[in-house]
């Protein structure tokens, strides 16, 4: 049975990428449009934080459209980059105090992941 999945067009690592990068979008496409369809409340918790209205429309922004980006597989490597600085910013600022600290990291690996493979065969843009 293991050969037979080994040995499959299906199981390639170029799919494995696919589906990497299908999951790490939707968390960011989600968690961005959060952000994006009420400004105002993330602007307010990023200033609770200690961080100016800048940083919050850049955040929303980049999750967003980073995520649209590793979708579609268009500049991924630069798009999984600065998901990876923006999960590690909230791993250290947000989650840090918190016991739920698996869940950004393990999306920041997988950002990370991606950042040092690329897209894969199935993407828009290589």
């Amino acid at each position: 049975m293991l050969n037979r999945i080994q040995n499959s067009a299906l199981f390639t690592t170029d799919s494995g990428l696919l589906v990497l990068r299908i999951g790490l979008a939707i968390v960011f496409i989600v968690s961005g449009w959060m952000k994006v369809s009420n400004m105002h409340s993330t602007v307010g918790f990023f200033a609770s934080i200690g961080f100016n209205a800048f940083w919050a429309y850049l955040a929303s922004a980049v999750e967003f459209l980073g995520g649209i980006a590793v979708l579609l597989g268009v500049f991924t490597r630069i798009s999984a980059a600065l998901l990876v600085v923006v999960m590690i910013v909230a791993i250290y600022v947000v989650h840090a105090q918190a016991t739920m600290i698996m869940t950004p990291l393990s999306v920041g690996f997988s950002a990370l992941a991606l950042m040092c493979a690329g897209a894969g065969k199935y993407a828009l843009r290589k």
